[in-house]
């Protein structure tokens, strides 16, 4: 063998061995190390969202133990709220009404009446307003889908400390409404 084929060998040798390696890095080497870094890059993501779940655990578990320390203002808000769906309904529709025209309800009250084989609801209230405030109130009572008769209302006058008469009238109102009920 020549000195020339010796170094031919040589070169051709070497090539081979950078073409092999050259074959490994593109074939295995990257690919693992591109799924390495896809994984480094999930592993951060599931501790971001183990710590933000970590996050919600705590407040929901204050959340929790808040409500547990209300203890009887949940009673009372028990009682407060109707247990009737019926109820709830008008309630909210009053409430919606009473912050659309702005007037605070003093008092609110609901009895279930049965007569003639229908079921009725009658809502007492009482609150204070301007005759302007009160008549657009009992518009929006009228516009209501829900048939709500007015059957008794009461107007005083408000009289000032000083002897005066207020523009602000106090009303005593009740209202009727219908409902069907289910499970009778």
């Amino acid at each position: 063998m020549t000195e020339t084929t010796k170094q031919n060998l040589s070169i051709l040798s070497i090539t081979l061995l950078i073409a092999a390696t050259i074959f490994l890095l593109v074939r295995f080497i990257k690919p693992s190390f591109d799924r390495t870094k896809e994984l480094i890059l999930e592993i951060k993501e599931t501790e971001e969202k183990i710590i933000l779940l970590q996050e919600y655990k705590a407040k929901s578990e204050s959340l929790i133990e808040s409500y547990l320390n209300l203890g009887d203002q949940v009673d009372n808000i028990h009682l407060a709220l109707p247990d009737n769906s019926q109820t709830a309904q008008v309630l909210a529709v009053l409430d919606m009404i009473s912050k659309d025209t702005g007037i605070s309800l003093n008092s609110l009250s609901f009895r279930e009446i049965t007569k003639d084989s229908q079921n009725h609801l009658e809502i007492k209230t009482r609150f204070s307003a301007t005759y302007e405030n009160a008549k657009e109130w009992i518009e929006e009572i009228e516009k209501e889908l829900r048939i709500i008769d007015l059957t008794k209302s009461n107007i005083k006058s408000s009289v000032l400390s000083k002897g005066g008469v207020s523009n602000i009238l106090e009303y005593n109102i009740t209202l009727v409404t219908y409902f069907l009920s289910y499970g009778d």
